[in-house]
Protein backbone atom coordinates (compact mmCIF):
# COMPACT_ATOMS: atom_id res chain seq x y z
CA UNK A 1 0.00 0.00 0.00
CA UNK A 2 1.32 3.45 -0.88
CA UNK A 3 1.80 6.36 1.52
CA UNK A 4 1.11 10.08 1.32
CA UNK A 5 3.76 12.22 -0.37
CA UNK A 6 4.56 14.03 2.91
CA UNK A 7 4.89 10.83 4.92
CA UNK A 8 8.45 10.61 6.26
CA UNK A 9 9.41 13.93 4.65
CA UNK A 10 8.14 16.39 7.24
CA UNK A 11 11.55 18.04 7.50
CA UNK A 12 11.39 18.87 3.79
CA UNK A 13 8.02 20.62 3.97
CA UNK A 14 8.41 24.41 4.42
CA UNK A 15 6.79 26.05 7.44
CA UNK A 16 3.41 27.65 6.75
CA UNK A 17 1.54 30.48 8.42
CA UNK A 18 -0.60 27.94 10.24
CA UNK A 19 2.60 26.26 11.47
CA UNK A 20 3.73 29.59 12.93
CA UNK A 21 0.37 30.01 14.68
CA UNK A 22 0.69 26.48 16.08
CA UNK A 23 4.20 27.24 17.31
CA UNK A 24 3.11 30.43 19.05
CA UNK A 25 0.10 28.92 20.76
CA UNK A 26 1.59 25.64 21.95
CA UNK A 27 5.37 25.58 21.78
CA UNK A 28 8.26 26.38 24.09
CA UNK A 29 9.49 29.74 22.75
CA UNK A 30 13.24 29.56 23.33
CA UNK A 31 14.48 33.13 22.90
CA UNK A 32 18.02 33.50 21.60
CA UNK A 33 20.29 36.18 23.09
CA UNK A 34 19.99 38.36 19.99
CA UNK A 35 16.20 38.59 20.50
CA UNK A 36 16.78 40.12 23.94
CA UNK A 37 19.63 42.35 22.75
CA UNK A 38 17.45 43.68 19.93
CA UNK A 39 15.21 45.31 22.53
CA UNK A 40 17.90 47.99 22.60
CA UNK A 41 17.28 48.64 18.89
CA UNK A 42 13.49 48.71 18.92
CA UNK A 43 11.30 51.76 19.34
CA UNK A 44 9.24 51.95 22.56
CA UNK A 45 6.12 50.89 20.62
CA UNK A 46 7.90 47.90 19.14
CA UNK A 47 9.30 46.87 22.52
CA UNK A 48 5.89 47.03 24.15
CA UNK A 49 4.29 45.07 21.31
CA UNK A 50 6.83 42.27 21.70
CA UNK A 51 6.36 42.28 25.45
CA UNK A 52 2.60 41.89 25.03
CA UNK A 53 3.03 38.96 22.64
CA UNK A 54 5.53 37.18 24.88
CA UNK A 55 3.45 37.85 28.00
CA UNK A 56 0.51 36.19 26.26
CA UNK A 57 2.68 33.08 25.85
CA UNK A 58 3.15 32.98 29.63
CA UNK A 59 5.89 30.75 30.95
CA UNK A 60 6.32 29.23 27.48
CA UNK A 61 8.45 32.32 26.72
CA UNK A 62 11.76 31.00 27.98
CA UNK A 63 15.51 31.74 27.82
CA UNK A 64 18.20 29.08 27.99
CA UNK A 65 20.99 29.66 30.48
CA UNK A 66 23.42 29.96 27.57
CA UNK A 67 21.33 32.64 25.84
CA UNK A 68 21.04 34.56 29.12
CA UNK A 69 24.79 34.29 29.55
CA UNK A 70 25.38 35.69 26.06
CA UNK A 71 22.87 38.48 26.69
CA UNK A 72 24.74 39.66 29.77
CA UNK A 73 28.10 39.31 28.05
CA UNK A 74 27.00 41.50 25.12
CA UNK A 75 24.49 43.87 26.73
CA UNK A 76 26.95 46.78 27.09
CA UNK A 77 28.07 46.30 23.48
CA UNK A 78 24.41 46.58 22.38
CA UNK A 79 24.11 49.85 24.29
CA UNK A 80 27.36 51.05 22.69
CA UNK A 81 25.99 50.20 19.25
CA UNK A 82 22.84 52.22 19.87
CA UNK A 83 24.84 55.18 21.19
CA UNK A 84 27.27 55.01 18.27
CA UNK A 85 24.40 55.08 15.77
CA UNK A 86 23.03 58.22 17.45
CA UNK A 87 26.48 59.82 17.45
CA UNK A 88 26.97 58.93 13.78
CA UNK A 89 23.73 60.56 12.64
CA UNK A 90 24.56 63.68 14.66
CA UNK A 91 28.00 63.93 13.08
CA UNK A 92 26.57 63.34 9.61
CA UNK A 93 23.99 66.10 10.06
CA UNK A 94 26.60 68.55 11.28
CA UNK A 95 29.00 67.66 8.46
CA UNK A 96 26.39 68.16 5.74
CA UNK A 97 25.11 71.36 7.43
CA UNK A 98 28.59 72.88 7.46
CA UNK A 99 29.17 71.87 3.83
CA UNK A 100 25.84 73.40 2.79
CA UNK A 101 26.57 76.69 4.61
CA UNK A 102 29.99 76.82 2.93
CA UNK A 103 28.39 76.18 -0.46
CA UNK A 104 25.89 79.01 0.13
CA UNK A 105 28.75 81.38 0.97
CA UNK A 106 30.62 80.38 -2.20
CA UNK A 107 27.46 80.77 -4.29
CA UNK A 108 26.75 84.23 -2.85
CA UNK A 109 30.29 85.43 -3.61
CA UNK A 110 30.31 84.09 -7.17
CA UNK A 111 26.87 85.43 -8.11
CA UNK A 112 26.76 88.72 -6.17
CA UNK A 113 23.65 87.60 -4.30
CA UNK A 114 22.40 90.30 -1.90
CA UNK A 115 23.41 89.75 1.72
CA UNK A 116 19.81 89.61 2.94
CA UNK A 117 19.00 86.88 0.38
CA UNK A 118 22.01 84.88 1.48
CA UNK A 119 20.94 85.23 5.11
CA UNK A 120 17.39 84.09 4.32
CA UNK A 121 18.67 80.99 2.51
CA UNK A 122 21.10 80.23 5.35
CA UNK A 123 18.39 80.71 7.97
CA UNK A 124 16.02 78.36 6.13
CA UNK A 125 18.79 75.77 5.92
CA UNK A 126 19.69 76.09 9.61
CA UNK A 127 16.02 75.80 10.57
CA UNK A 128 15.70 72.54 8.64
CA UNK A 129 18.80 71.03 10.23
CA UNK A 130 17.69 72.26 13.64
CA UNK A 131 14.33 70.57 13.20
CA UNK A 132 16.05 67.31 12.23
CA UNK A 133 18.24 67.45 15.34
CA UNK A 134 15.23 68.16 17.55
CA UNK A 135 13.31 65.21 16.11
CA UNK A 136 16.26 62.90 16.78
CA UNK A 137 16.61 64.23 20.35
CA UNK A 138 12.89 63.69 20.97
CA UNK A 139 13.09 60.12 19.68
CA UNK A 140 16.14 59.34 21.82
CA UNK A 141 14.53 60.79 24.94
CA UNK A 142 11.30 58.92 24.25
CA UNK A 143 13.18 55.62 24.10
CA UNK A 144 13.60 55.73 27.87
CA UNK A 145 16.71 55.63 30.01
CA UNK A 146 19.32 53.29 28.55
CA UNK A 147 22.24 52.83 30.89
CA UNK A 148 25.06 50.44 31.71
CA UNK A 149 23.72 50.75 35.26
CA UNK A 150 21.09 48.02 35.37
CA UNK A 151 19.09 49.86 38.04
CA UNK A 152 18.39 52.71 35.60
CA UNK A 153 17.92 50.79 32.32
CA UNK A 154 14.41 50.87 30.83
CA UNK A 155 15.07 47.87 28.59
CA UNK A 156 16.38 45.75 31.44
CA UNK A 157 13.32 46.64 33.51
CA UNK A 158 11.08 45.43 30.67
CA UNK A 159 12.94 42.15 30.29
CA UNK A 160 13.07 41.49 34.03
CA UNK A 161 9.32 42.01 34.22
CA UNK A 162 8.75 39.80 31.17
CA UNK A 163 10.99 36.93 32.27
CA UNK A 164 10.87 36.91 36.07
CA UNK A 165 11.66 33.22 36.43
CA UNK A 166 11.85 31.93 32.89
CA UNK A 167 15.59 31.30 32.57
CA UNK A 168 16.85 27.74 32.40
CA UNK A 169 19.46 26.24 34.74
CA UNK A 170 23.13 25.98 33.82
CA UNK A 171 24.83 22.75 32.86
CA UNK A 172 26.96 21.10 35.47
CA UNK A 173 30.71 21.58 35.13
CA UNK A 174 31.14 18.13 33.62
CA UNK A 175 28.15 18.57 31.30
CA UNK A 176 29.47 21.92 30.13
CA UNK A 177 32.94 20.53 29.43
CA UNK A 178 31.47 17.61 27.48
CA UNK A 179 29.14 19.90 25.54
CA UNK A 180 32.01 22.20 24.54
CA UNK A 181 33.93 19.23 23.14
CA UNK A 182 30.87 17.98 21.24
CA UNK A 183 30.11 21.47 19.97
CA UNK A 184 33.64 21.79 18.61
CA UNK A 185 33.39 18.38 16.95
CA UNK A 186 30.15 19.40 15.27
CA UNK A 187 31.63 22.69 14.10
CA UNK A 188 34.52 20.87 12.44
CA UNK A 189 32.09 18.41 10.84
CA UNK A 190 29.76 21.26 9.77
CA UNK A 191 26.84 19.84 11.74
CA UNK A 192 24.28 22.53 12.61
CA UNK A 193 23.77 24.65 14.55
CA UNK A 194 26.81 26.88 15.00
CA UNK A 195 29.32 25.77 12.38
CA UNK A 196 29.14 29.20 10.74
CA UNK A 197 30.90 30.43 13.88
CA UNK A 198 33.86 28.14 13.22
CA UNK A 199 36.32 31.03 13.36
CA UNK A 200 35.45 31.85 16.98
CA UNK A 201 37.82 30.65 19.65
CA UNK A 202 37.32 30.44 23.42
CA UNK A 203 39.43 33.58 23.65
CA UNK A 204 36.93 35.49 21.51
CA UNK A 205 33.82 34.40 23.39
CA UNK A 206 33.25 32.42 26.56
CA UNK A 207 32.32 29.25 24.67
CA UNK A 208 34.03 29.82 21.34
CA UNK A 209 32.14 28.32 18.41
CA UNK A 210 30.02 26.07 20.65
CA UNK A 211 27.63 28.76 21.90
CA UNK A 212 24.80 27.94 19.48
CA UNK A 213 25.12 24.24 20.26
CA UNK A 214 24.76 24.98 23.98
CA UNK A 215 21.57 26.97 23.30
CA UNK A 216 20.34 24.07 21.18
CA UNK A 217 20.86 21.26 23.69
CA UNK A 218 19.52 23.30 26.61
CA UNK A 219 16.40 24.15 24.59
CA UNK A 220 15.87 20.50 23.65
CA UNK A 221 16.16 19.46 27.28
CA UNK A 222 13.58 22.02 28.42
CA UNK A 223 11.12 21.19 25.63
CA UNK A 224 11.39 17.50 26.48
CA UNK A 225 10.99 18.20 30.20
CA UNK A 226 7.73 20.00 29.48
CA UNK A 227 6.71 17.69 26.63
CA UNK A 228 6.19 20.66 24.29
CA UNK A 229 7.07 21.44 20.68
CA UNK A 230 10.31 23.44 20.49
CA UNK A 231 10.32 26.88 18.88
CA UNK A 232 13.73 28.54 18.41
CA UNK A 233 13.18 32.30 18.16
CA UNK A 234 16.29 33.98 16.79
CA UNK A 235 17.48 36.95 14.82
CA UNK A 236 20.41 34.86 13.60
CA UNK A 237 19.73 34.31 9.91
CA UNK A 238 22.75 32.17 9.07
CA UNK A 239 22.28 28.85 7.31
CA UNK A 240 23.52 26.76 10.23
CA UNK A 241 20.11 27.35 11.83
CA UNK A 242 17.83 27.95 8.86
CA UNK A 243 16.77 26.00 5.82
CA UNK A 244 16.91 28.79 3.24
CA UNK A 245 16.20 28.84 -0.46
CA UNK A 246 17.61 31.97 -2.00
CA UNK A 247 16.31 34.66 0.37
CA UNK A 248 13.33 32.66 1.63
CA UNK A 249 13.29 31.25 5.16
CA UNK A 250 11.70 27.83 4.75
CA UNK A 251 12.06 26.59 8.34
CA UNK A 252 14.68 24.87 10.51
CA UNK A 253 17.55 22.95 8.95
CA UNK A 254 16.45 19.40 8.16
CA UNK A 255 19.27 18.00 10.29
CA UNK A 256 17.89 19.84 13.31
CA UNK A 257 14.38 18.55 12.65
CA UNK A 258 15.67 14.98 12.57
CA UNK A 259 17.83 15.46 15.66
CA UNK A 260 14.94 16.84 17.68
CA UNK A 261 12.61 14.09 16.43
CA UNK A 262 15.07 11.47 17.70
CA UNK A 263 14.46 12.74 21.26
CA UNK A 264 10.87 13.91 21.04
CA UNK A 265 7.57 13.13 19.39
CA UNK A 266 6.90 16.88 19.17
CA UNK A 267 7.71 19.26 16.30
CA UNK A 268 10.54 21.73 15.86
CA UNK A 269 9.86 25.25 14.57
CA UNK A 270 12.06 28.26 13.78
CA UNK A 271 10.80 31.85 14.06
CA UNK A 272 12.31 35.27 13.52
CA UNK A 273 11.34 38.09 15.94
CA UNK A 274 9.22 39.83 13.30
CA UNK A 275 7.01 36.73 13.07
CA UNK A 276 6.03 37.17 16.72
CA UNK A 277 4.44 40.44 15.68
CA UNK A 278 3.03 39.28 12.34
CA UNK A 279 1.22 36.40 14.05
CA UNK A 280 0.30 38.15 17.32
CA UNK A 281 -3.39 37.53 16.61
CA UNK A 282 -2.80 33.82 17.22
CA UNK A 283 -2.30 34.77 20.89
CA UNK A 284 -5.21 37.21 20.76
CA UNK A 285 -2.88 40.20 20.94
CA UNK A 286 -3.59 43.29 18.85
CA UNK A 287 -0.49 45.02 17.50
CA UNK A 288 -0.52 48.49 15.97
CA UNK A 289 0.69 48.80 12.36
CA UNK A 290 3.36 51.26 13.54
CA UNK A 291 4.82 48.76 16.02
CA UNK A 292 4.74 45.98 13.44
CA UNK A 293 6.58 48.20 10.94
CA UNK A 294 9.21 49.14 13.56
CA UNK A 295 9.95 45.51 14.39
CA UNK A 296 10.04 44.54 10.72
CA UNK A 297 12.45 47.35 9.93
CA UNK A 298 14.75 46.56 12.87
CA UNK A 299 14.64 42.83 12.08
CA UNK A 300 15.51 43.15 8.41
CA UNK A 301 19.10 42.63 7.31
CA UNK A 302 18.51 43.12 3.59
CA UNK A 303 20.57 46.03 2.25
CA UNK A 304 22.09 46.58 5.69
CA UNK A 305 25.54 45.67 6.78
CA UNK A 306 28.80 47.40 7.55
CA UNK A 307 28.79 50.85 9.11
CA UNK A 308 31.64 53.26 9.66
CA UNK A 309 31.80 52.44 13.37
CA UNK A 310 31.80 48.68 12.69
CA UNK A 311 34.66 49.06 10.19
CA UNK A 312 36.66 51.11 12.69
CA UNK A 313 36.20 48.38 15.30
CA UNK A 314 37.22 45.71 12.77
CA UNK A 315 40.40 47.64 11.92
CA UNK A 316 41.17 48.22 15.60
CA UNK A 317 41.06 44.48 16.32
CA UNK A 318 42.97 43.48 13.20
CA UNK A 319 45.71 46.00 13.94
CA UNK A 320 45.94 44.77 17.54
CA UNK A 321 46.68 41.31 16.15
CA UNK A 322 49.38 42.68 13.84
CA UNK A 323 47.33 41.59 10.85
CA UNK A 324 47.92 42.95 7.31
CA UNK A 325 44.20 42.68 6.54
CA UNK A 326 43.41 46.34 7.27
CA UNK A 327 45.76 47.50 4.52
CA UNK A 328 44.39 44.87 2.13
CA UNK A 329 40.78 45.90 2.81
CA UNK A 330 41.66 49.56 2.19
CA UNK A 331 43.39 48.60 -1.04
CA UNK A 332 40.33 46.64 -2.16
CA UNK A 333 38.09 49.63 -1.41
CA UNK A 334 40.26 51.94 -3.51
CA UNK A 335 39.90 49.48 -6.40
CA UNK A 336 36.14 49.16 -6.28
CA UNK A 337 35.96 46.27 -3.81
CA UNK A 338 38.43 43.65 -5.04
CA UNK A 339 42.13 42.98 -4.53
CA UNK A 340 44.16 40.44 -6.49
CA UNK A 341 46.12 37.52 -5.12
CA UNK A 342 49.40 39.12 -6.21
CA UNK A 343 48.54 42.29 -4.33
CA UNK A 344 47.82 40.25 -1.20
CA UNK A 345 51.19 38.54 -1.57
CA UNK A 346 52.85 41.94 -1.88
CA UNK A 347 51.21 43.36 1.25
CA UNK A 348 51.38 40.19 3.37
CA UNK A 349 54.91 39.38 2.29
CA UNK A 350 54.03 35.82 1.24
CA UNK A 351 55.58 33.81 -1.51
CA UNK A 352 53.50 32.71 -4.48
CA UNK A 353 53.80 29.08 -3.48
CA UNK A 354 51.39 29.78 -0.62
CA UNK A 355 47.74 28.92 -1.35
CA UNK A 356 46.48 31.50 1.17
CA UNK A 357 44.36 28.89 2.88
CA UNK A 358 42.78 30.37 5.98
CA UNK A 359 43.80 33.91 5.03
CA UNK A 360 40.26 35.22 5.62
CA UNK A 361 39.87 33.56 9.02
CA UNK A 362 40.77 36.64 11.11
CA UNK A 363 38.26 38.85 9.27
CA UNK A 364 35.55 36.17 9.39
CA UNK A 365 36.11 35.59 13.09
CA UNK A 366 35.95 39.29 13.95
CA UNK A 367 32.89 39.78 11.69
CA UNK A 368 30.98 37.13 13.66
CA UNK A 369 32.11 38.61 16.98
CA UNK A 370 30.91 42.07 15.97
CA UNK A 371 27.53 40.53 15.09
CA UNK A 372 27.34 38.80 18.45
CA UNK A 373 28.21 42.04 20.26
CA UNK A 374 25.50 43.95 18.40
CA UNK A 375 28.02 46.20 16.63
CA UNK A 376 27.14 44.73 13.23
CA UNK A 377 23.83 43.60 11.75
CA UNK A 378 23.23 39.86 12.01
CA UNK A 379 23.80 38.19 8.66
CA UNK A 380 26.17 40.88 7.39
CA UNK A 381 28.59 39.78 4.69
CA UNK A 382 32.01 38.83 6.04
CA UNK A 383 34.67 41.51 5.72
CA UNK A 384 36.84 39.61 3.23
CA UNK A 385 35.77 36.82 0.88
CA UNK A 386 38.12 34.64 -1.18
CA UNK A 387 37.28 34.08 -4.84
CA UNK A 388 38.37 30.89 -6.61
CA UNK A 389 38.72 30.05 -10.27
CA UNK A 390 37.77 26.40 -10.11
CA UNK A 391 40.88 25.35 -8.19
CA UNK A 392 42.21 25.36 -4.65
CA UNK A 393 44.03 28.68 -4.99
CA UNK A 394 42.29 31.98 -4.32
CA UNK A 395 42.65 34.33 -7.30
CA UNK A 396 41.26 37.45 -5.60
CA UNK A 397 39.53 38.76 -2.48
CA UNK A 398 36.39 40.89 -2.23
CA UNK A 399 34.96 43.19 0.45
CA UNK A 400 31.23 43.99 0.89
CA UNK A 401 29.90 46.76 -1.40
CA UNK A 402 28.84 49.00 1.49
CA UNK A 403 32.33 48.71 2.99
CA UNK A 404 33.86 49.82 -0.31
CA UNK A 405 31.50 52.81 -0.42
CA UNK A 406 32.38 53.91 3.11
CA UNK A 407 36.12 53.43 2.72
CA UNK A 408 36.64 54.88 -0.76
CA UNK A 409 37.69 58.50 -0.19
CA UNK A 410 37.71 59.32 -3.89
CA UNK A 411 34.03 58.66 -4.53
CA UNK A 412 31.85 61.76 -4.41
CA UNK A 413 29.76 62.02 -1.28
CA UNK A 414 31.49 59.17 0.48
CA UNK A 415 33.31 59.42 3.76
CA UNK A 416 36.68 57.83 4.37
CA UNK A 417 37.60 55.93 7.51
Amino acid sequence: MGTALRSGFGANVPQTDSDVDEALTGGLLSLDANVLLNFYRYSPKARQALVEVLKAAGDRAWVSHQAAREFWRNRCFAIDSMNQATDEVGKAIEKTRAAAVSAIDAWAKQTAVPEDTKQLVTAALEAGYGQARNLIDTEVQGAGTISYDGSRDTVLDLLNDLLPAHVGPPLTEDEHKSALAEGERRVQAKIPPGYKDAEKTPGDAADGASGDYLVWIQSIAEANRRDLPLVIVTGDEKEDWWWKHRNHFMGPRQELVHEFAADSERRLFMLRPVQLIEHAAALQVAVSPEAAADVARASTTDNEGWTRSAILELFKRLDAEGSPHTEIIRMAAAQGGTVSRDQVYEVAGSGEDRLLRGFTRPTTRITRLLEEEGRLMAGAEVALTANYDGGATAVSFTIPPEMAEILNPDAEGRASV
